[in-house]
């Protein structure tokens, strides 16, 4: 019997914009249930990475594939959301509209146009929308207009998108990047445990190595759009990290 394909796959993946290369060409590949950290400075090429891992942007040469699917021949819709979900820096919530809506759009590759204009009116599949926010610890909050939540609260609701979404990989930009670390510990450990739960696979971008070290199991380094290392979380060296952020 073959080996299962692996959740993602980059065959010499790169991307550029006119003259400026946001990630040189680079292959790897990541097994299913794997929780990789992305770690580099700023313009490093991190969010260009996520950003081809799902399918936001499209290479400019080599192959994207995700459990054994090549990217370019999967349509936007049903197909890339049953395989790959994304939380984006700004989370892409709808401020105004109640946080069942924001949930429930989870589903919107799924339900097609007509069924999707119709929640707007009154929801659909209410009772995943329950489940998924209790698990995510804002059951009262359900009806509540979104734009009145705090920032980790509207994390929490991308993350119960994610739950009804039910994709088999995560692709997280700086999830964390506008909370305080207590609340940013709180949400990368909610978020890596919806993961674990499921056996998928994630990959995010992180500027705290510390949560990179606590919660990932796998640490991929990137500078100047140029893979440095990649690497087991556990064989991932000071020296190492202080030449990708040069603080010598």
């Amino acid at each position: 019997m073959s080996a299962s394909p692996a959740a993602i796959s980059l065959e010499a993946v790169g991307k550029s914009y006119a003259d400026t290369v946001a990630l040189a060409p680079l292959s790897l590949e990541v097994g299913r249930g794997e929780r990789v950290a992305v770690l580099g400075p700023s313009g490093s090429g991190k969010t260009t990475l996520l950003h081809l891992v799902a399918g936001v942007v499209r290479p400019d040469g080599g192959t994207v594939t995700l459990s054994g699917h090549d990217l370019a021949g999967l349509r936007p819709g049903r197909e890339l959301a049953a395989l790959v979900g994304v939380i984006h820096q700004q989370l892409d919530l709808v401020p105004h509209l109640p946080v069942v809506h924001n949930v429930l759009a989870g589903r919107l590759g799924e339900w097609g146009l007509w069924r999707s204009l119709l929640s707007l009116v009154s929801a659909r599949d209410r009772g995943l929308a329950v489940a998924a926010v209790e698990r995510v610890g804002i059951a009262d909050k359900l009806y509540e207009r979104t734009s009145r939540l705090s920032g980790g609260e509207q994390q929490r609701v991308a993350l119960a998108r994610l739950l009804v979404q039910r994709p088999g990989i995560v692709v997280a930009d700086e999830p964390v990047a506008s909370l305080d670390p207590t609340r940013g510990d709180d949400i990368v450990r909610l978020l890596t445990g919806i993961v674990a739960e499921s056996g998928n696979t994630l990959i995010a971008s992180l500027h705290s190595v510390d949560l990179a070290r606590r919660y990932f199991t796998r640490a991929i380094g990137l500078r100047d759009g140029r893979l440095r290392f990649d690497v087991a979380m556990n064989e991932l060296e000071v020296g190492t990290l202080r030449r990708l952020y040069d603080l010598e």
